[in-house]
């Protein structure tokens, strides 16, 4: 939003305040001031001058030699294009070292084509007041000639650019503006400012109702729609304090009747729109939603098809604008235009805001409409913006137009806003201040909440109609916040909840409530990936239809029936995530483009899907894990293994086992997949992806992936941990070399030991661990098979372990191989 002080200065005192103080004090009061630009600063020797005498250039037809009164002593001599102009006329001129906004370069003294010039005459465009001009712009007669043009045209300014948050729409216009400066400093808006006590459709001219009609079908989109109608208009260029208005913020100038609307969605911050009434089909106002199968041709001269929900302003016949968002342009005014219905209506924020974005479509308006004007203010606005219609046509020859009498007023209005009760203590408690009461209701006055009713306890507060952003107890009081100054609140800890009120209650809904079981766990999580040498990522927790085809889904897979976001803002998030890989992708995506392709990533975030969410843990490794001058080392898909496992050692997994996917995972490579199960229940796929997948996301290298639920693991619950004393005798390591077929898993290994440990005997009392080291395949072992080397520990608590009691277990255990696993020593 950009804020002319000029223009601010006619709504509230604002002459005796410093710019970039009073810039200072609304961003503090939470209106932040991104830039404070100053117009016509440094602009001294651009001046208005007088033309005394034009002469033909001697060798350019397209030249012309002027001699020009810039308030020196002497005429000076510039050479010129344009062809605009007539000895006597006033001009804008910049002397040598003037460097005018419009333009990237300073003005000079030389020769044009042999004939020396010393100087510049303007144009709008080249003093930046307009987007493009014809010719040399042509001043008042009756300014002072070698006079600061910018200082004569009263366009001295300074713009401040407040970026403004969605909460405050009252703040769109200079009104909302000043009402703040007004509060901040306890100064008094001024009521003058307004044109007009009386509409100008009190007249006795002929009733509105006999030039048009007015019906309001969709009281839901449009709670109120309220018309004026303006014979014998006259279509022109806008008077000059009009023009320079719209300039400041850099808005370009149209016509009289556009730049009348823009004043007011910038004064007022009320949008307006202006049909040609002649152009309405039987002069009826129709305010409905889209049928099956329109479509409007916009003021931008694209064609727009309609969707049913859209609102829309239509006549007897086909719709005339999208309501709130773009007119057409079989209702456009023209220059030919004679007869005006003026609108100034609410719509619905939420219909706007859809219709907006289902069209690609962003205005001025649209902005305004979206976060929530004013509705209690809609008959003042119009009979201001009438006012201003015919106050931009007396400077054109002919009559002043006309005001039909009455005006065209539909729908129910909106419901006015539930008063809001504040405990007296309320504002000093969360904010650790001590405000006196009485200073409260003076701040809350100030921007218009009165007290309506009062006891010992409490307040009840209205809140006025421009301010839709007040709803609850705790909006006052950051309004209180606001208007005392952050700055002024001195920092204090707050009281600390402990225990109880942190834990999660049974049978209570989860909602966002983290228990503290969860919290240690996942933070425990953190550490230990960070630990690792990974980087945590934060993603949006949506995707498009296209990252689920990169992932080469089948049709029927569940993660296909994503839920569909109601008003994405962009398509390639219109659904809600069902897996963290295409996010990870993306990111390591983005790493390739920053040519950084060793990468180590991990996301905790949501998988959605349409009765459950997931909290879901993602990793994505790929190119080298070290540098170091011994050497480098890539990451593997043993090393995403091992921190998977490493995470189980958070949570009771002691029934964890890996197992080859029954159905594999069609992103990942066929032979580099795996499931980690925890209580048969699948908690984790790990693997390499697959070499189609991987190459169409541009990568010429391996990328390990890897997605563990989160949820299932949590449900396990901690393990339980036994203390036990430190070893007081030698284990005794047996290395075993088993051939067995190349289908055996290791796994399955790991299985027959641990049923063997648990049936006792000799081995069950000996044995502490087994660990593959080593797999081979080749000669001699046979066709078909393969060597798994395992290392089996063997200790007792109690005494130093005799050969023969190391031989019975080594016996029991190549027993038990034999038998479950098919596996025989080499």
């Amino acid at each position: 939003m950009k804020v002319s002080l000029n223009w601010l200065n006619q709504w509230v005192e604002i002459n005796d305040l410093d710019a970039d103080e009073l810039a200072t004090r609304l961003t503090l009061a939470g209106l932040e001031v991104e830039e404070v630009e100053r117009i016509g600063e440094g602009q001294e020797k651009v001046v208005v001058g007088r033309i005394d005498s034009i002469e033909e250039h001697p060798k350019a037809d397209r030249l012309v030699v002027c001699k020009v009164d810039a308030g020196e002593d002497e005429l000076r001599q510039i050479v010129c294009g344009a062809t605009n102009m007539q000895a006597g006329d006033f001009v804008p001129v910049a002397l040598p070292g003037a460097e005018p906004p419009g333009i990237d370069f300073s003005i000079g003294a030389r020769k044009v084509m042999g004939v020396p010039s010393a100087g510049m005459l303007c144009s709008e465009e080249e003093l930046d007041l307009a987007s493009e001009s014809e010719g040399l712009m042509l001043l008042d007669r009756s300014l002072k000639v070698g006079q600061p043009i910018f200082e004569a045209l009263g366009l001295k300014d300074v713009i401040l650019h407040i970026g403004l948050t969605p909460n405050r729409p009252d703040c769109l216009s200079h009104r909302g503006v000043a009402r703040e400066v007004a509060a901040l400093y306890g100064r008094e808006l001024r009521p003058e400012k307004m044109q007009i006590a009386a509409p100008l459709w009190e007249g006795d001219t002929g009733a509105v109702s006999e030039a048009a009609s007015l019906q309001v079908v969709d009281v839901e989109g449009c709670p109120r729609y309220a018309a004026a109608v303006l014979e014998g208009v006259k279509v022109g260029p806008s008077p000059l304090w009009l023009r320079q208005r719209l300039s400041a913020l850099g808005m370009r100038s149209v016509n009289n009747i556009v730049d009348v609307t823009n004043y007011v969605l910038m004064d007022l911050g009320q949008p307006l729109h202006a049909f040609d009434l002649d152009k309405i089909e039987s002069q009826q106002i129709v305010v409905r939603r889209a049928a099956a199968g329109e479509s409007l041709e916009a003021i931008d001269h694209k064609e727009y098809k309609l969707d049913e929900s859209d609102l829309v302003i239509a006549d007897a016949r086909r719709p005339l604008a999208i309501a709130g968002v773009m007119g057409g342009a079989d209702s456009e005014v023209t220059e030919s235009t004679r007869r005006i219905l003026l609108e100034c209506a609410y719509f619905d924020p939420r219909s706007v805001r859809r219709t907006a974005r289902r069209h690609g479509l962003h205005s001025e308006s649209s902005h305004r409409y979206e976060r929530g004007i004013d509705p209690g203010a809609i008959l003042e606005n119009l009979r201001e913006a009438v006012a201003l219609l015919v106050q931009a046509q007396t400077h054109l020859e002919g009559d002043a137009p006309t005001v039909r009498a009455g005006i065209l007023d539909g729908g129910p209005g909106v419901a006015k806003a539930a008063a809001i009760e504040l405990k007296k203590d309320r504002a000093n408690q969360v904010l650790g201040t001590a405000i006196e009461s009485a200073q409260v209701e003076g701040y809350l006055k100030s921007i218009g909440v009165e007290v309506v009713a009062e006891d010992d306890k409490a307040w009840r507060f209205e809140v006025p109609s421009f301010r839709p952003d007040l709803e609850r107890s705790i909006d006052l009081v950051e309004e209180i916040a606001r208007l005392h100054g952050f700055d002024k609140i001195e920092a204090t800890m707050p009281k600390a909840l402990m225990g109880r009120a942190h834990v999660l209650q049974q049978g209570a809904e989860r909602g966002t409530i983290v228990s503290r079981a969860e919290r240690r766990a996942l933070s425990w999580v953190r550490d230990l990936l960070l630990g690792q040498g990974l980087r945590e990522v934060i993603n949006y927790s949506f995707m498009g239809a296209d990252d689920l085809d990169r992932l080469r889904l089948d049709e029927g897979d569940s993660r296909q029936l994503a839920p569909r976001v109601a008003n994405p803002l962009v398509q390639d998030q219109a659904l809600m995530r069902t897996t963290l890989i295409p996010s990870l992708l993306n990111n390591l995506k983005v790493n390739r483009a920053q040519r950084r392709s060793d990468v180590a990533i991990f996301e905790i975030g949501r998988r959605y899907f349409m009765t459950e969410e997931r909290r879901t843990l993602g990793i994505a490794l790929t190119g080298r894990k070290s540098r170091h001058w011994t050497g480098e080392s890539t990451w593997d898909f043993f090393d995403l293994k091992g921190m998977v496992e490493a995470l189980g050692e958070a949570f009771d997994s002691s029934d964890a086992c890996w197992m080859k996917p029954e159905v594999g995972e069609s992103y990942l490579h066929p032979g580099v997949q795996a499931v980690w199960s925890v209580g048969r229940q699948p908690v984790a796929f790990v693997g390499q992806l697959h070499p189609a997948v991987s190459s169409k996301e541009g990568s010429d290298q391996a990328i390990f992936v890897a997605e563990i639920d989160l949820e299932a693991l949590v449900a396990e619950g901690a393990p339980r941990r036994e203390f036990s004393t430190l070893a007081r005798f030698p284990a005794v390591v047996r290395d075993f070399a088993l051939v067995a077929d190349e289908g055996v898993a290791y796994a399955t290994i790991e299985d027959v030991i641990e049923k063997l440990r648990a049936e006792g005997g000799v081995f069950g009392e000996l044995f502490r661990s087994v660990a593959l080291f080593d797999i081979y395949t080749g000669s001699p072992i046979p066709e078909g098979k393969r060597s798994l080397a395992i290392k089996v520990t063997y200790r007792a608590d109690d005494r130093t372990l005799t050969e023969a009691e190391i031989e019975a277990a080594d016996a029991a255990l190549l027993g038990a191989l034999a038998e479950g696993a098919g596996a025989r020593l080499r």
